[in-house]
């Protein structure tokens, strides 16, 4: 059996994300409030220490929103370039 290959292609902004694109994309489906992060997360670490980076495609929403809500740095741009 021949390994899947995959394709990662890096959204021009962050907003990107959340447009659903094609078949086989991740994309989010659900930006988490701050309230809803805590249980996500141990979901999210627990999943990790088993599965390793994998676990970041099944909890790619709860990785977004924690991402989405860190304020950027004061003269810092979103992606260089």
């Amino acid at each position: 059996m021949a390994p899947q290959i995959y394709e990662f292609h890096l959204p021009l902004s962050p907003e990107e994300l959340l447009k659903s694109g094609g078949v086989n994309q991740y994309v989010v489906q659900e930006v988490l409030s701050i309230k809803h992060l805590p249980p996500q997360l141990r979901a999210f670490q627990a999943a990790f220490r088993a599965q390793g980076p994998l676990a970041m495609l099944e909890h790619f929403d709860t990785i977004y929103s924690i991402l989405h809500g860190i304020p950027p740095l004061p003269g810092a741009s979103s992606y260089p370039g």
